[in-house]
C-alpha cells in the first residue's frame, strides 16, 4: 500500500485520518487509533495540533503508539472552540484525556 511505500523512503509516516482518527508507520511497526471524543466547533489548527503533539512524544522518544495518542488527544482538544488557537490543550490537559480514555 501506499503508506508502506512512503515509510520505506522516511523513517516515520504519520498520517491525519480526521474523525477517523490517525496512523503511523516506523519500520514495520503500524499504528492506527480512533480520536478521541469531543463536542467539536471548529477543525482549523487541529492538524497542527496533532503535529505537535506527535512531535513532542517523538522528541520525549516514547512508544510510538504513545505519540500517535498524544498527537490526537492534542488535535481533539484544539477543536473545542473556534478559531484554532483559544483551546489548544496543556501538555496535562491531552495525558489527562488519554487517562480518561483507558
Amino acid at each position: 500500500d501506499a503508506l508502506a511505500a512512503l515509510a520505506n523512503q522516511v523513517p516515520t509516516v504519520a498520517v491525519k485520518l480526521g474523525a477517523e482518527g490517525g496512523l503511523v508507520q516506523r519500520g514495520e511497526e503500524r499504528v492506527t487509533l480512533r480520536p478521541f471524543p469531543v463536542q467539536v466547533v471548529d477543525t482549523v489548527g487541529a492538524g497542527d495540533s496533532f503535529n505537535a503533539g506527535f512531535l513532542y512524544g517523538t522528541i520525549q522518544q516514547w512508544p510510538l503508539a504513545k505519540c500517535l495518542q498524544l498527537a490526537l488527544a492534542c488535535g481533539s482538544l484544539s477543536t473545542r472552540a473556534a478559531g484554532g488557537t483559544a483551546v489548544q490543550p496543556t501538555l496535562a490537559e491531552a495525558l489527562h484525556i488519554i487517562e480518561a480514555q483507558k
